[in-house]
């Protein structure tokens, strides 16, 4: 029966001995970069527009809910002032 955590030992001593490749890539890296156009800003512009705009009609809906909310007798109140001349 073989011992395993012998030869991972044995692995692991090997693997020590060994030398990393040595690559340096950062300037292909910064040249690819620098080579790049920026991105273009217009849809996330548009994106945040449109969701301001949902975010306008979607309050500008529920202003009178939170009105009744947090008073429910002004929806009777409202509905008076409606009948009344």
């Amino acid at each position: 029966m073989t011992d395993w955590f012998k030869v991972l030992e044995d692995l692991s001593a090997r693997a020590r001995r060994e030398e990393p490749p040595r690559v340096d890539v950062s300037s292909r890296v910064a040249l690819r970069l620098s080579r790049e156009g920026p991105a273009p800003a217009w849809p996330m512009i548009l994106f945040a527009s449109s969701a301001a705009a949902a975010a306008v009609v979607v309050l500008s809906i529920s202003l009178p809910l939170v009105e009744i909310l947090t008073d429910p007798l002004s929806a009777f109140v409202l509905m008076a002032a409606n009948v009344l001349p």
